[in-house]
């Protein structure tokens, strides 16, 4: 009971009616408390059953001999990748990211938009939630109604805070628009970056964010995660922005919103000493409430992209607001922002002075 003494200032009513009898007396401080009680045993009781699929394990690929062999190597020598090792070289693939020496493109034409992905976790009843960030140029979308379509959804959401020619005047309906199933299932082809980030039994920077081929060549109409248990039949997609306006501010692609938010650490190759971008997102330091897949999505939309991290209806999902660190950039303007790190083609021994911020 609620209260131990409250059944002695009560009548004892009829057994047909002692449910409502009892409910309808409580006074209202015991009412809510009981609510209360009642509605944690019933979280308590979810989460029990839910949670082998709280930690959202990334799906891992078979690695060949070689490419442990190298894997090993460059662990082993943080800050070198040999001349025979190039950054597409087959014998790193499983251990590098993929073009990683990316430029920074200005032209309209190639802006990039930025979309959210959103999957329930097997087991949960639909209530708990895997989302990833998903960064398409424009040259994968040879359907050219789908581009109007998502011209036209663009004006009704807010720019990035970091583009500074948007206009005051642009008054903005949503942080994100849904794209219907109908229009994104058809978009087949490959040349999206898929951001996602999950848990793994691994202690290395970003090692929890997979970057392989498959990552960085993802079309918009896959229903595959980076986790094993998200269900891919129930995607939904969501639009929050383009990087790269006419006129706006600076491309920022897939590649260089990885580089961001990896801030140094490619897929456990130390490339530098560069301030924490909210987190490692190593595997281990996956949490299921303070650090997980939704905490990496708004660390890459609000302090990569500059965009809002309010997402559609995550619940207990999603319950940490993250705070973008503050860097300085080469004009000496203190930022709020993942600063994209540049690198060389080869990092050499010891050469930390490889590694800048813009």
């Amino acid at each position: 009971m609620c209260s131990s003494d409250l059944n002695n200032t009560l009548a004892r009513p009829p057994p047909h009616t002692t449910t409502m009898y009892f409910s309808s007396r409580l006074p209202t401080p015991h009412r809510a408390a009981c609510f209360g009680l009642t509605t944690t045993f019933f979280i308590v009781i979810f989460l029990a059953l839910a949670h082998r699929d709280l930690r959202g394990e990334i799906i891992k690929s078979p690695s060949s001999p070689a490419s442990v062999t190298a894997a090993s190597s460059l662990r082993s020598q943080t800050n070198f990748v040999s001349e025979q090792q190039q950054w597409h070289g087959e014998d790193v693939t499983d251990v590098v990211s993929a073009d990683l020496p990316a430029d920074h493109k200005k032209d309209a034409d190639d802006s990039h938009f930025v979309f959210l992905q959103k999957f329930p976790l097997e087991h949960t009843f639909k209530m708990l939630f895997h989302t990833e960030v998903v960064v398409c140029p424009r040259e994968p979308f040879k359907d050219t109604a789908f581009l109007n379509f998502l011209e036209g959804k663009l004006k009704t959401l807010t720019p990035s805070k970091f583009d500074e020619t948007a206009s005051l005047k642009d008054t903005a309906q949503s942080p994100f628009v849904a794209i219907e199933k109908e229009q994104w299932s058809k978009q087949s082809e490959p040349g999206c970056v898929q951001l996602g980030y999950g848990g793994a039994n691994c202690d290395m920077g970003c090692c929890g964010s997979p970057h392989k081929h498959q990552n960085s060549n993802y079309a918009l109409s896959s229903k595959d995660a980076v986790i094993g248990n998200a269900m891919g039949d129930h995607k939904e997609l969501y639009l929050y922005g383009v990087s790269g306006s006419v006129g706006g501010d600076e491309v920022i692609s897939g590649e260089d919103a990885y580089k961001a938010v990896c801030h140094g650490h490619m897929n456990a190759i130390e490339m530098g000493v560069t301030p924490v971008c909210v987190s490692n997102w190593a595997g281990k330091d996956y949490n299921p409430l303070t650090n997980n897949c939704n905490t990496f999505t708004s660390t890459v939309l609000k302090c990569v992209y500059g965009f809002s991290d309010a997402k559609p209806h995550l619940g207990v999902s999603d319950m940490i607001t993250v705070k973008c660190p503050t860097e300085k950039k080469e004009d000496g303007v203190d930022v709020n922002q993942c600063v994209i790190p540049t690198m060389d083609e080869r990092v050499e021994v010891g050469r930390k002075d490889l590694l800048s911020l813009e």
